[in-house]
């Protein structure tokens, strides 16, 4: 017996061995390799909780708001009204300075800013000017004719010139909002002064009847001043009414 191998049986080459013993180790790694896990979580005990909690709290609020589930709970048709006022008619009339701010910051705040200081240059300051406090020659009813009707060409307010044009206002507003916008700004800023009434703002109005024109400087300039305490201390005499007639005398 030969010591030597078969020649006739083959022999595989060491670099044939090596790519599939390398191979047969993925195979098995593969086989071996656990399931994916990623998006096959289990949600978290406190999530769970947490939704049930919120569904309980739901259903909770909806009993104790719903009214026992009656259909007519919540029909309007069936609602009444009388017309009689309830906790709000007891409160009086509104603030005129809550009511002039609301006024003021929806129309006037783009030119004369929130703080009265108006724009330099463009638009005139509110706060200390000689127009709004009626100083000088400004009257309280110059200051209801500009938001009325308006104002346009050059202007001097504390010491500085302006030239630009106020949209006018009493299209928009009516005599309580006017009021109460006037009150705010005299009074607001460090301004003082009194209070302009809704009565005032009429007759005012009632004055400028008429007129479609925005108002200049010398026009108010030449339109006598007024002061709303003076109107309110003095109001107009009634008209007299005419003297019955004499009945002539019989044969005349």
């Amino acid at each position: 017996m030969s010591d030597h191998p078969n020649p006739s049986s083959p022999r595989k080459a060491p670099e044939a061995e090596s790519e599939m013993n390398v191979a047969e180790v993925h195979a098995s790694l593969l086989r071996e390799r656990a399931d994916p896990t990623d998006g096959y979580e289990p949600i978290s005990l406190w999530l769970i909780t947490l939704a049930f909690a919120l569904v309980f709290w739901g259903g909770m609020y909806l009993v104790s708001h719903s009214g026992g589930f009656r259909a007519d709970v919540f029909n309007s048709n069936l609602v009444a009204w009388d017309g009689a006022g309830g906790a709000a008619a007891d409160q009086g009339p509104p603030d005129p300075m809550v009511v002039g701010k609301r006024v003021f910051t929806q129309y006037c705040t783009v030119c004369h800013q929130s703080t009265g200081q108006g724009v330099p240059g463009q638009f005139p300051p509110l706060a200390g000017s000689e127009w709004v406090l009626s100083q000088d020659w400004h009257g309280d009813n110059h200051l209801v004719k500009i938001v009325l009707n308006g104002l346009q060409g050059p202007v001097t307010v504390k010491g500085n010139p302006y030239n630009n044009a106020m949209a006018p206002w009493g299209g928009v507003l009516n005599d309580d909002q006017i009021a109460a916008v006037l009150t705010y700004i005299r009074n607001e800023w460090g301004n003082q002064a009194p209070p302009i009434t809704p009565e005032f703002v009429a007759n005012v109005r009632k004055q400028s009847e008429g007129r479609t024109e925005a108002w200049t400087q010398p026009d108010l300039q030449a339109i006598e001043k007024e002061l709303v305490e003076t109107v309110t201390d003095n109001p107009p005499a009634p008209a007299a009414s005419p003297a019955p007639a004499t009945p002539a005398a019989p044969g005349a």
